[in-house]
């Protein structure tokens, strides 16, 4: 069984050399590679790493034997693998797996991503990280970026998020909400970004407006095929920040509070980009967000009530440092004494702050209103509904 422990700076050399045979084992370092002046710049790199925030370097060991270096960075909105590396002795054994597998659940338990990246040129690792549910977001010269993140939309939360003609499902909601979708389309392709079961997706299709979709959660796509094939409504798996479908659209549009899902500023601003990717010129991004509730925390209480029913508990805990939210779900039994908890986590946005990301994307706010039927926004209002033209 291995064992971590933090690096501290008597163990510089033997993560040098351990980085050296991993390397050279996996065919990455080439032999007349210079290694004395590696060693010299990668010993300059690891002082600072183990003497630096916040990386955190630790040493891998078996058996109480130092076996391999592994570094993470742990911050607010997520979790980051900055590498594993291992002696070529102990390799095979499940070491990285089980490493991989951990901070995979402390960044479900922390309900944030596990990010890295992983060099075209390593195959093997990317296999690994493929078969333990890491997806692709992103790219450079020289890497892939991959995240996991914790579903949440488990098959069982899936199977009983609709709620047909009753709130968010309820005909006066959904009619003004494709009433506008279907305008602003103007006779185009539709995209919906986190189209989960299809709950405005469907009816949209239905007035006639050709719909695409993105979407993270399987099971959530599984009830989605329930109601149209992928004839009807083909949609992509994958993060909605990051995934390109294919084909242009006249429209882009992503509803009920679902941006805020992306956890850090450059997650939310690299949703913007993505919806400009897949636009036509001239083509609009809808979203429709609540506005941050702090004026109801009380001083000192981090928490709000957001709904009391007999049968559910909303309970908002918020992280004003970070522009954080946690949203904690009591749902009762019949009985009324037995709950079922669930928790989402989610990075809250001013209108402001909003129409500054859609600045850096290339769009310009054509129009805010307090709801789907034009009501006027104001500053009293819990919500908007904001259309951004690309320009």
């Amino acid at each position: 069984m291995h064992t971590l422990r933090p690096a501290t700076l008597d163990d510089v050399d033997f993560l040098l050399d351990v980085s050296i045979e991993a390397s050279r084992d996996q065919g990455r370092l080439p032999a007349a590679a210079d290694e004395p002046g590696w060693r010299e710049g990668y010993l300059d790199l690891a002082r600072r790493q183990i003497s630096d925030g916040p990386s955190t370097t630790s040493v891998i060991e078996l058996d109480g034997r130092p076996v391999g270096r592994l570094r993470v960075t742990r911050e607010a909105a997520r979790i980051e693998l900055n590498g594993i590396q291992l002696d070529p002795s102990v390799q095979g054994r499940g070491i990285g797996t089980a490493i991989i597998r951990q901070l995979q659940q402390e960044a479900a338990d922390r309900g944030v991503p596990l990010d890295l990246g992983v060099e075209r040129d390593n195959p093997n690792a990317r296999r690994l990280y493929d078969r333990l549910g890491f997806l692709q977001y992103a790219e450079d010269d020289r890497e892939d970026k991959l995240r996991w993140r914790h579903d949440i939309w488990t098959t069982e939360l899936a199977t009983t998020y609709d709620t047909p003609g009753v709130g968010m499902f309820a005909d006066d909601v959904l009619g003004p909400t494709t009433a506008r979708l279907a305008e602003l389309a103007a006779g185009g392709r539709a995209l919906e970004l986190a189209i989960g079961t299809g709950r405005v997706a469907v009816p949209l299709a239905a007035r006639g407006v050709p719909v695409s979709g993105i979407e993270l959660s399987p099971p959530m796509i599984e009830q989605l095929r329930t109601k149209a094939d992928e004839a009807t409504i083909p949609v992509t798996i994958g993060d909605m920040s990051a995934v390109r479908v294919p084909g242009e659209f006249s429209l882009v549009y992503l509803v009920f509070n679902t941006i805020s899902n992306l956890l850090t500023q450059e997650e939310q601003v690299a949703c913007f980009r993505n919806a400009a990717r897949h636009l036509t010129p001239g083509g609009r991004f809808v979203i429709e967000l609540w506005v941050p509730e702090l004026r109801r925390l009380p001083p000192g209480i981090p928490a709000t009530v957001g709904i009391a029913d007999p049968n559910y508990i909303l309970l908002d805990t918020y992280d004003v440092l970070n522009q954080h939210v946690v949203s904690h779900h009591f749902r009762f039994a019949d009985d009324g004494y037995e709950a079922t908890l669930s928790r989402t986590p989610h990075r809250y946005i001013w209108p402001a702050e909003l129409d500054l990301m859609a600045q850096l994307a290339g769009f310009t706010l054509e129009s805010r209103h307090a709801d789907w039927s034009g009501t006027e926004f104001t500053a009293d209002s819990p919500s908007h509904v904001s259309v951004y033209r690309l320009t």
